[in-house]
């Protein structure tokens, strides 16, 4: 049960991941990228699932900073959202900076860059490790110290990019979500983190900070929150066509003249309506050897009608039933609607050596009134889904 309650945490604290800021890079990150290319942005879910993928290639990813245990020394890792750990090794050239930091990063989202490894005898307790070259951790706030920067229009920026490359500038822009109206191109975000200011026809992407200060903050994800002009502060970069502010400070501000009014584009027609489908489960569906006080996490691609589950979720013995079994009469279950997720505890030790069904019946709905489709390839003989583990014996 500790497990469930760990990881119900660990998603909502990245729910409200604050922003981060450089605190350390490498003094030579050409010459690794010469090596290993240009860094993939990867989620650590993902890079440990596929970790072949990856295997010796320049990687960015993200996690929470954690002690590792190690045979020499101290050490660190990066925890993702479910658990994995990938060990953590620092070149040479940032190695100093790096452990001073670290003790004071601990528990909080890093952002690393290097090379990946799996199954090296250098890697972490997993068998996994990046070599890393570059490091971001957590925001350093120092509201205290005025920023030089240059006042410059959004338009000088896209028209001439590049003139302002590398300068700290402050433009003034409307705020338009985490680019809700098309602004830019789709795949140009450098993460689901980013977001866009926009003034007449000239719009930019904002990186490292979210739109939030003291008494505000904005939601990218909702166009009811756009609209509002904001004063960004940061670093330019360009990439190609596009220009991103790397963000040192947001504020609320007025309109930088009186006529500017970022008008948006027509609105997209609606797309169809997918129905919901199960993407996860804790523990994994088909594990071996789950404790006996297990309680089990299923979550879900949409936001989920609560009402829906009641009397369409059963666990169950797989098999006939034998001497000693009992139907989980004391059954519980419980909907997170932040998180999508539903939780179903037995109610009872489940019998060791056993397997046991988690079934999915019809009739559960998303928000919209759409049903729960099976997994690609399953067949359940008439339930929707079906989730197997074996129980320790």
């Amino acid at each position: 049960m500790a497990r469930v309650s760990s990881w119900l945490s660990v998603l909502a604290l990245l729910a409200v991941a604050p922003a981060r800021a450089q605190v350390g890079f490498g003094q030579d990150i050409s010459r690794y990228q010469a090596l290993y290319g240009d860094p993939v942005e990867v989620a650590l879910e993902d890079l440990v699932m596929e970790s072949s993928t990856y295997q010796d290639r320049a990687v960015r990813t993200r996690g929470r900073l954690d002690f590792a245990s190690a045979q020499r020394g101290r050490s660190y890792s990066l925890r993702s959202t479910f658990g994995h750990h990938v060990g953590l090794y620092p070149v040479s050239e940032i190695a100093g900076a790096f452990e001073q930091d670290a003790p004071r990063m601990l528990g909080q989202i890093v952002e690393v860059t290097g090379v990946f490894r799996a199954s090296n005898q250098s890697s972490g307790p997993a068998g996994f490790s990046i070599e890393l070259w570059a490091f971001l951790g957590p925001e350093e706030r120092d509201d205290k110290k005025p920023i030089k920067a240059r006042t410059v229009t959004l338009e000088e920026l896209v028209t001439r990019p590049g003139k302002r490359e590398g300068e700290t500038v402050r433009v003034v822009g409307k705020f338009r979500g985490r680019n809700l109206y098309g602004d830019l191109p789709a795949k140009s975000a450098t993460s689901r983190s980013d977001w866009v200011i926009k003034d007449d026809l000239y719009a930019v992407w904002v990186t490292g900070k979210k739109p939030k200060g003291s008494g505000w903050g904005l939601d990218p994800s909702l166009k009811r929150d756009t609209g509002k002009w904001i004063e960004v502060v940061g670093r330019v970069e360009t990439r190609g066509p596009v220009t991103y502010i790397q963000a040192k400070t947001v504020a609320l501000t007025e309109p930088p003249k009186p006529t500017a009014d970022a008008q948006p584009p027509p609105p997209p027609k609606e797309r169809p309506k997918l129905p919901p489908s199960l993407v996860f489960s804790l523990p994994l569906d088909g594990e071996r050897e789950v404790p006996r006080d297990s309680r089990f996490v299923v979550q879900f691609s949409k936001d989920m009608d609560e009402g829906s589950f009641q009397g369409h979720v059963g666990l169950r013995y797989a098999g006939p039933r034998r001497p000693g079994d009992r139907d989980f009469d004391g059954m519980k279950i419980s909907y997170d609607g932040g998180l999508r997720a539903l939780t179903v505890d037995p109610g009872d030790l489940l019998r060791p050596g056993r397997e046991v069904e988690l079934a999915l019946l019809g009739g559960i709905r998303d928000i919209d009134g759409l049903e729960l489709v099976p997994r690609a390839g399953a067949a359940h003989d008439g339930l929707v889904d079906v989730l197997r583990y074996r129980v320790a014996p």
